[in-house]
Formats: structure tokens, C-alpha cells, sequence
């Protein structure tokens, strides 16, 4: 659900639209977190857009609070991805900007099979790495990152 301050644009005219988003690559061990909603065929990862005026740290922190509930500490959170995400979805062409963040956070490590607090038809589920690789994922670049231990980093410059 688009709420006022999303940075989400629809485009009518070439059925289209741009989302600036955050997602977190959330790994415990030799596990990973993904989310699948009701009516969808694929998993993907917790997360969603950014607000105006708020910076992509500040809003996986947000989005990980809102969908499970477990505040996330700092120095648990690394920029690990940015991706420019061309798509098709629900009938319509998306163009994404998608900020990735890799998490490691005990407290969602004791969560499993547990429904999204803020959407009543997504559940969330910890796959080992073989388990990934038999299902279908978005994006679909997600099981090349399973053994990626790449970080950047993150300058974020408010004037």
C-alpha cells in the first residue's frame, strides 16, 4: 500500500511505474529470511519504499520494525546492494530503485513462519541455502548473493 510521503510515481500513459525502495537481506548463519505473500508464486525480502525526506538506513530500520516488530540496532545493518530493477508486475512495468541491506539481528533470528505485522497476507520463513535455491525468488539475482560478502560504503549527506 502506497501511504503520502512514498517516493512512488505512476506513470498512466506507458502503464508504468518508479519506486524507490529499501530491502533487507536478512541472514542468520547459513539461513536467510524471505517474505511471500498470498498472492504471490515467489518469495522475496522484507522491505518497502522510502519517504520523502528520510534516508534509505532510516527506512530499512522503519520497514524491518513495521513487518516484524524487532527494533534493529545500527551496527547490525550494512549497505550491501543497489539495484536499478527493471520489471513486470501485476500488468504493469515497474522501474525500481532498491537499496539492499544485509542484517544480522539475533532477535529476528528467534522469529520463524510468522505472519508480516503489517500486511495480512504475507508470511515470512528462514531457508537454508540449498532450500533457496529450489524456490523461486525475487529478484532473481537474490541466490547469486548467497555467498557474496561484499559491503559498501553508505555516505548519506543532508545539506
Amino acid at each position: 500500500m502506497t501511504k503520502a510521503n512514498d517516493i512512488s510515481f505512476k506513470y498512466e500513459n506507458i502503464n508504468g511505474k518508479f519506486n524507490f525502495r529499501v530491502a533487507a537481506f536478512i541472514k542468520n548463519g547459513e539461513k536467510f529470511l524471505l517474505q511471500k505473500s498470498d498472492k504471490d508464486s515467489f518469495y522475496g525480502l522484507i522491505g518497502g519504499r522510502v519517504s520523502f525526506g528520510e534516508t534509505t538506513f532510516d527506512a530499512i530500520k522503519r520497514e524491518v520494525n513495521e513487518e516484524t516488530g524487532v527494533t534493529l540496532n545500527d551496527e547490525s545493518i550494512y549497505l550491501f546492494k543497489i539495484v536499478e530493477n527493471f520489471f513486470n508486475y501485476d500488468n504493469k512495468r515497474f522501474h525500481e530503485l532498491l537499496f539492499v541491506y544485509k542484517i544480522e539481528n539475533n532477535d529476528l533470528n528467534k522469529l520463524d513462519n510468522f505472519k508480516t505485522l503489517d500486511k495480512s497476507d504475507c508470511i515470512n520463513k528462514w531457508f537454508n541455502k540449498n532450500e533457496m535455491l529450489a524456490l523461486q525468488v525475487r529478484p532473481k539475482e537474490l541466490k547469486d548473493w548467497l555467498n557474496d560478502d561484499k559491503i559498501f560504503e553508505h555516505l548519506i549527506i543532508i545539506d
